[in-house]
């Protein structure tokens, strides 16, 4: 394969797997409606991240590239870390391409479109194997 059809199928790759993780996310969220009998906000998050952890047994192996290694409660968002193997240049997996890639998708389907319209916001933190490199991004509804 010429080395840049290989890398940009394994930036497809590591999109693909944030695309799983944030639908897993979202419909086991939003399949909580328990959760959210008069809950405040910052408790109705702390509920789903404490479910979401408990059905997704991390780290979980997305794809040939991307580990999902955690999902934790931050102030007004669901924050999700991966770890994305050495195979992967830094370089290739910028803010602005994944902006571009799982923005629609995010805004799009619908359980992760509640989450977004409640105000709480999406963050993704993506740490490269053998690298100090990181890219950190959030959405929020104002970007749907």
């Amino acid at each position: 394969m010429p080395p840049q059809k290989n890398h940009t199928r394994r930036v497809a790759l590591v999109v693909a797997g944030v695309l799983v993780a944030a639908l897993a996310g979202g419909l086991i969220r939003w399949g909580l409606t328990s959760a959210f009998g008069g809950d405040s906000k910052q408790e109705a998050i702390a509920k789903s991240v404490s479910e979401i952890k408990k059905q997704s047994d991390l780290p979980k192996q997305l794809d040939q590239v991307t580990t999902w290694t955690d999902v934790a409660a931050e102030t007004g968002a669901i924050h999700y870390t991966y770890r994305v193997s050495s195979d992967v240049d830094p370089s290739s997996l910028t803010e602005a391409a994944l902006r571009k890639t799982v923005l629609p998708t995010l805004c799009s389907t619908a359980e992760t479109r509640r989450i977004l319209d409640d105000d709480i916001a999406m963050r993704y933190t993506y740490a490269f194997d053998g690298s100090d490199d990181t890219v950190d991004i959030s959405f929020t509804k104002a970007e749907c």
